[in-house]
């Protein structure tokens, strides 16, 4: 099933459109649930590229309201007293009804779980978080609208894309001021998570391998999107310096990095920059040039290419990377970074110098000196 990720700009699609991805979450715990989505996707796409601007409307309102459930899901888990409180309220006091199994997936709600509270209703849920009167007041209208579309009255009352996208925009505008509003809960979630010695330690963690247990211990289980994601890679783990379990800390937070940089990067390339990979292939540059950058030491002999690992100027480990790309240099040793235009080598021996004022290193112009004397 195709998705709005699989079309272009070319397409003819609006970017506007293009923005609510990075509100959905990256990964489901249930393939129901992105089937789900990718029908809506599907379906507004469908709509749009035939001119059925008020039908692909409704569809982008399931869509708002589908990343808003999962927001509520969130705040769930991370305010369950404050949350049972408004839930409480909107069941007029049968919270049961709410959390019933005919609600709920194995015990547990899910975001299809909200479907039961009025969507005018429904954004309460959002003070727990600080939502205000003004968002409220901007919110419902949606609502509203959408159901003034829906009703089967006859009339094709958005005939044209520029409203449609001028709606749509409104939809992002609030989607962008209720992250915002998320941000510090998903990040105090996140430092609970990644420091607390079950998640981090090898010995008890559920998963051995860093990469899953970030991505499926976290990543999926939390159903973050790419714009929480994109909050967490900004944060600086160094204040756990002194943690005992930092290693593992600083790499599982490195691995959520490298985790975004994946799924956002536009092309195949990898960046000599990547911290996660840094650590992933500390004292292994030359598998890190095949694995990564898919250089080949064979072929560069075959070819007559040079292989781009040498001698690092700062430790001497046979460790120091060229990135190509980037025109930059890393040392997979004692992990230094240098600019390309730093690094020289020796026209007589080869050896690598760092911002040398000559082009012969100093024990190559110390032969030369004896063998003038």
């Amino acid at each position: 099933m195709s998705s709005l990720n699989d079309y272009s700009v070319e397409d003819d699609i609006p970017e506007q459109i293009y923005e609510i991805n990075k509100f959905l979450p990256k990964l489901f715990k249930d393939d129901s649930e992105r089937t789900y989505i990718e029908a809506l996707q599907l379906a507004l796409e469908t709509s749009y590229k035939n001119g059925l601007y008020q039908f692909a409307y409704i569809q982008y309102h399931m869509l708002f309201m589908s990343v808003l459930y999962f927001v509520a899901l969130k705040i769930s888990w991370m305010h369950k007293e404050e949350f049972d409180k408004v839930i409480y309220y909107l069941s007029k006091g049968n919270i049961n009804t709410f959390y019933d199994s005919k609600n709920t997936r194995n015990g547990q709600i899910y975001f299809g779980s909200f479907a039961l509270i009025s969507e005018s209703d429904f954004f309460l849920i959002l003070r727990v978080i600080g939502m205000d009167d003004d968002m409220l007041g901007r919110l419902r209208p949606f609502v509203e609208t959408r159901n003034k579309f829906a009703h089967a009255n006859g009339n094709m009352m958005m005939k044209t894309e520029s409203k449609f996208v001028e709606k749509i925009e409104e939809y992002n505008n609030e989607l962008e001021k209720i992250f915002k509003l998320l941000e510090k809960d998903i990040i105090d979630m996140y430092f609970q998570t990644i420091t607390d010695p079950d998640f981090y330690d090898l010995e008890v963690r559920n998963y051995i391998d860093t990469d899953e247990q970030i991505i499926e211990g976290f990543i999926r289980i939390n159903l973050l999107s790419t714009a929480e994601l994109n909050c967490l890679r900004k944060k600086n783990v160094s204040e756990y310096k002194e943690h005992k379990g930092f290693e593992e800390i600083k790499n599982l937070h490195y691995a959520l990095c490298h985790y975004y940089d994946m799924i956002n990067t536009d092309d195949d390339y990898t960046s000599i920059d990547d911290k996660y990979l840094q650590f992933k292939y500390h004292d292994k540059a030359f598998e890190f040039i095949e694995n990564e950058l898919n250089i080949y030491e064979s072929s560069c002999i075959k070819e007559g290419d040079e292989f781009p690992l040498y001698a690092c100027p700062s430790c001497d480990e046979e460790q120091l990377v060229y990135d190509k790309k980037n025109n930059k240099y890393h040392c997979f040793h004692c992990d230094t970074d240098f600019s390309g235009e730093e690094i020289l080598f020796c026209s007589e021996c080869g050896k690598t110098m760092k911002n040398a004022e000559s082009c012969i290193c100093d024990t190559c112009l110390e032969e030369k000196c004896k063998k003038n004397s």
